[in-house]
């Protein structure tokens, strides 16, 4: 598992890059897409409670509205996820497909928002739920299921437990050590390894926030090219994951 302490530093270091990028980049679309679109295009929780709010209510076309991003967000998922079967064998480029097809999505999203400026045309919608899927389902699967970048509520939830962890983790190592061992357990307490996860989602609630007021503050400013950005990262990303240092020796053939 990439973010298990038994991973090597190198990997771990890697897919904490991957993570952080990835959700700024899914904050500043999240965000800018709500600003554009009067969306959020990443947040499934709310898409279902306003599909079943809108069912109670006979709402219909805010019912199907929110089906429509409930199923663009599963297919994009689903795309990601068999792209990355086809590509796990690689030695290089094992993540590059989703994330240009991500980037092409955003892309096109962004020619189209800047061809046509105001629109709510429901395509942009399920384009960018699907690319929030795309992107969702890479990190966890590349995370071994520990990391998700296009949402914050297990991430925040994480913290909150981690941080009993960590309280316990100091009394524990100091009991019966006084104010001296208190003090050691507490300057050793942003090395410790057990706690790598914690300043991990510590790491993407700030990217996120990073996303979520860069993107809109640029889009107000520069309309649709803020799109750009997020697509330039995940460029950047692909030139990594094809890099010689992301090279991994290729599994021996069974005999």
């Amino acid at each position: 598992m990439p973010f298990s302490p038994q991973s090597p530093p190198s990997n771990r270091r890697a897919y904490t890059l991957l993570a952080l990028l990835l959700s700024g980049v899914a904050g500043a679309v999240n965000a800018t897409g709500f600003v554009a679109l009067g969306m959020h295009t990443s947040h499934m929780s709310g898409n279902m409670a306003t599909l079943g709010e809108s069912l109670a209510t006979g709402n219909w076309h805010g019912a199907e509205l929110a089906g429509q991003l409930l199923l663009s967000f599963l297919l994009g998922a689903v795309a990601a996820t068999a792209l990355l079967e086809a590509s796990r064998h690689r030695a290089r480029g094992r993540h590059a497909a989703p994330l240009l097809l991500e980037v092409c999505l955003l892309g096109g999203i962004g020619v189209w928002l800047s061809s046509v400026p105001g629109t709510r045309e429901p395509t942009v919608m399920w384009g960018l739920a699907f690319a929030m899927g795309l992107q969702n389902a890479l990190v966890t699967r590349v995370s071994g299921a520990v990391v998700r970048t296009t949402h914050m509520t297990g991430v925040i939830t994480d913290i909150g437990i981690q941080l009993v962890q960590m309280v316990t983790w100091v009394r524990e190592g100091a009991r019966g050590q006084g104010a001296r061992g208190l003090l050691r357990q507490v300057r050793e307490l942003p090395t410790a390894i057990q706690f790598e996860r914690t300043r991990l989602h510590l790491g993407l609630g700030v990217a996120f926030l990073f996303g979520c007021t860069s993107g809109p503050m640029l889009f107000i400013q520069y309309g649709a090219a803020t799109l750009g950005l997020p697509c330039a990262v995940l460029l950047l990303l692909v030139v990594l994951d094809w890099s010689p240092a992301a090279a991994r020796p290729l599994p021996a053939p069974r005999a």
